[in-house]
C-alpha cells in the first residue's frame, strides 16, 4: 500500500495521549493517527451519503410535514393527551422536466 505524509498542527494535550496511548500500547503513533482517520473518514463519507440522500428525496417529494404539526406532536408525548401522528399537511404539485 503506498502511503503519503502529511502534517498536521494538534493541541499539546491530545499529543501528549496520544504518545502515551503508542508507549502503552506498543503501537506507533502513526498506527493511531491512522486508524482513528479512517474510522473518522469513513464515519463521516456515510453520513454525507445519508444527508445527501435524504435532501435529494426531500427534493423529490410532493408533500411534507410542517414544523408546527411535528413539533405539536412531540410535545404532547408523555401527556394524557398524546396526538397520532401527523398527516402530512403541506402540498406541492409534481415538478415535470
Amino acid at each position: 500500500m503506498n502511503k503519503t505524509m502529511i502534517s498536521a498542527r494538534i493541541p499539546e494535550k491530545l499529543s501528549n495521549d496520544l504518545e502515551a496511548l503508542a508507549e502503552r500500547t506498543q503501537r506507533s503513533k502513526g498506527f493511531h493517527l491512522t486508524s482513528a482517520l479512517e474510522d473518522y473518514v469513513e464515519r463521516e463519507n456515510w453520513l454525507t451519503e445519508k444527508i445527501d440522500a435524504a435532501v435529494k428525496s426531500a427534493d423529490e417529494a410532493t408533500e411534507w410535514h410542517s414544523h408546527e404539526s411535528v413539533a405539536n406532536w412531540i410535545m404532547s408525548w408523555g401527556t394524557e393527551n398524546r396526538l397520532t401522528p401527523p398527516q402530512p399537511d403541506i402540498f406541492q404539485k409534481k415538478k415535470t422536466q
